[in-house]
């Protein structure tokens, strides 16, 4: 459109100033160069002003010495000066036209630079999500099979262990879980920079879940003498929300255990309270308030800072990675609220937050509620494991053993395949997804074509998210056990796919 724009415009102007036309597209040809030469001298103001004041002081030596009529064109025929004028104009165009290509030419050569770097940006951007995505499913794996030797080691008591040693394996089962919210961390804060990270909503009641979310942590606290109160409001009780029961006890797990870590003596407070209370909404105020250090006030917006922790010259730092607190905050904003902080040094900290949560017309027995079952129990089915880790393996076919009618094994998704079709009185298979020579993502689709009604459970070391829960519900999973796991979460998936339960 420039190059149209300028070509007519030069016919034009050409037709009704004459001459001067010519000389005024020979200096605007010169002007056109400038921001050629001066994209390369960007970084020098003094070159850059020279150029101008150059281009500027001929512009003007033309105009005062240059006639509006020459006497040059007195002694040549109308057509010749027709000729020579159109043959200025058009030099000037082309110069006008050479400029500007080259200045394009470039701009386009910046472009393409920006655009490859960004390709390759966000290459190594998969790149690195993939590795870090890799790295955590492995780290879970292993930290699946120490958790699994550790039950075994704890479930068999007296009779397998000295009580003497008992003592050092509880120790051993706090590590790895706390191994198990550091890896947890890690993949929640790649999630959370990365933009992928999901509420997962089910409806709960509330009552149930806040009245039991402080017992993990009444045996820390009583370790350094610390009372633990929790406090919930009676008008929250029968009332059933929309929530991320798990996103949400993990903020509160953060906020009580970074109490109890910066409280030397005195107590820690777990409290929720009803704002207001209405047909279709419930507000609520949460706090968690200890006796503890305190936080100074230039450093209380640090705290939510990924990967930073608050230091002091009295007090060394706690320990952790200080990711919690960054990780509490992006939960909470996501709900559509705000974490804040009272603090006054060497007197304690609040940490609040209102939510504002959807409610329910529900009953209570319409909801699921989580059954804790007795070890004390059997049942008539037949059910495959297919794993190709070892203790995983072990840990798995330790809690079926005596439980299930007959337990059958594979370590990758050909193998299942096969003791699937040899096997017809497989009720249950427990398929893990990542496998060599077959992983569980194939082999699902084979599964499901030879016997589409057999129950087969995913069985994964990956974080669930909404995008993995529906992939897998597409693929024909009839529902996913995450590592790690326990006993109690292996027995509801056998009490919730199977009938045949003998007490």
């Amino acid at each position: 459109m420039v190059y149209i724009v300028l070509g007519l415009s030069t016919l034009i102007l050409s037709y009704l100033e004459g001459l001067m036309s010519g000389y005024y597209w020979f200096q605007l040809a010169l002007l056109f160069v400038l921001p050629y030469v001066i994209r390369h001298e960007i970084y020098f103001q003094k070159h850059t002003n020279i150029l101008y004041s150059i281009t500027i002081l001929i512009m003007v030596i033309s105009v005062i010495i240059s006639p509006m009529y020459s006497t040059y064109y007195e002694n040549i025929t109308r057509e010749q000066t027709h000729y020579r004028f159109i043959l200025n104009s058009s030099v000037a165009f082309v110069l006008i036209m050479v400029f500007s290509l080259q200045g394009l030419g470039h701009n386009k050569s910046y472009i393409k630079k920006i655009y490859n770097d960004k390709k390759r940006a966000v290459s190594e951007k998969d790149r690195r999500t993939k590795v870090l995505s890799n790295l955590g499913h492995e780290l879970r794996t292993q930290i699946n099979s120490i958790n699994g030797v550790t039950q075994l080691i704890l479930d068999g008591g007296a009779e397998d262990t000295p009580k003497n040693s008992t003592k050092y394996f509880e120790i051993l089962d706090y590590c790895n879980n706390n191994m198990l919210l550091l890896v947890n961390d890690m993949l929640d804060i790649h999630k959370i920079e990365s933009g992928r990270f999901e509420l997962v909503i089910e409806p709960k009641i509330i009552y149930d879940f806040l009245s039991k979310i402080t017992i993990p942590f009444i045996n820390k606290a009583e370790e350094k003498n610390l009372k633990l109160h929790s406090y919930i409001d009676p008008k929250l009780k029968d009332v059933v929300v929309n929530i991320d029961e798990k996103r949400f006890a993990q903020v509160v797990y953060n906020l009580i255990s970074n109490a109890i870590k910066f409280t030397e003596q005195g107590e820690i407070t777990f409290s929720a309270e009803v704002v207001t209370l209405e047909n279709d909404t419930v507000s609520i105020q949460f706090k968690v308030k200890d006796t503890g250090v305190g936080i100074a006030p230039k450093d209380i917006k640090k705290v939510f800072e990924s990967f930073h922790q608050i230091k002091n010259e009295i007090n060394p730092v706690y320990g952790g990675t200080g990711l919690g607190l960054a990780i509490s905050q992006s939960i909470i904003e996501a709900m559509n609220s705000e974490i804040k902080i009272e603090s006054k040094l060497n007197k304690g900290t609040s940490f609040i937050f209102p939510l504002t949560l959807e409610r329910l017309p529900v009953l209570p027995n319409k909801l699921e509620i989580k059954t804790v079952y007795n070890d004390d129990f059997s049942i008539n089915a037949n059910v495959l494991l297919v794993e190709d880790n070892v203790i995983s393996m072990m840990y798995a076919k330790k809690i079926l053993e005596k439980r299930v009618a007959k337990i059958y094994e594979a370590t990758n998704g050909i193998e299942a395949i096969e003791s699937i079709k040899a096997n017809r009185d497989i009720d249950l298979v427990f398929l893990d997804l990542e496998m060599p020579q077959m992983n569980g993502f194939k082999a699902i689709t084979h599964i499901k074509a030879y016997n589409p009604s057999l129950t087969v459970i995913a069985f994964t070391a990956n974080i669930p998210s909404t995008e993995l829960i529906t992939k897998l519900d597409d693929l024909g999973f009839d529902d996913i056990l995450s590592k790690p796991f326990n006993k109690q979460d292996v027995f509801g998936i056998l009490k919730k796919y199977t009938d045949d339960v003998l007490v």
